[in-house]
């Protein structure tokens, strides 16, 4: 692969990291304050669970994810420790921690409030280690 197009799918990776930066974000700050506060809060949770699986997002999610594991294997410095930081405190906690808990939160059926008051405290955690990590990774792709 040539230096131009390997440093062409190289930005992308970055800049799909960077997106995802500003959706754990938006959740961590406002978005799930905003649903814990509503009495309905677990039912627009579930409906945002399903509506963000959609093509783009999920391009995103995965370019970001896969992309901060090639950036591991392949990358050095700065930006070696950005996509380790990316690929364990964002796309790893995503699969091992929150999207379990979205799961359980849409399963939960007539017992769904019940569940949400125990999935806030959790996924809201876990949200705020993406937050986090991502940002420190963000700030680490910037300098």
């Amino acid at each position: 692969m040539s230096i131009q197009i390997l440093q062409f799918v190289e930005s992308l990776i970055q800049l799909s990291m960077i997106i995802m930066v500003g959706l754990y974000f938006a959740f961590s700050n406002t978005v799930m304050a905003s649903l814990a506060k509503f009495e309905s809060g677990a039912d627009v949770m579930v409906e945002i669970n399903k509506i963000i699986l959609n093509p783009v997002f999920m391009a995103v999610f995965w370019i970001s994810g896969l992309g901060s594991l090639y950036l591991v294997v392949a990358a050095k410095g700065l930006l070696f420790i950005a996509a380790l930081v990316f690929l364990v405190g964002t796309t790893l906690v995503t699969i091992v921690k929150n999207v379990p808990l979205n799961n359980q939160l849409q399963a939960a059926g007539a017992q769904r409030e019940q569940v949400w008051q125990r999935y806030l405290d959790k996924w809201v955690f876990w949200n705020h280690v993406r937050s986090v990590a991502a940002v420190s990774s963000g700030l680490l792709l910037v300098v």
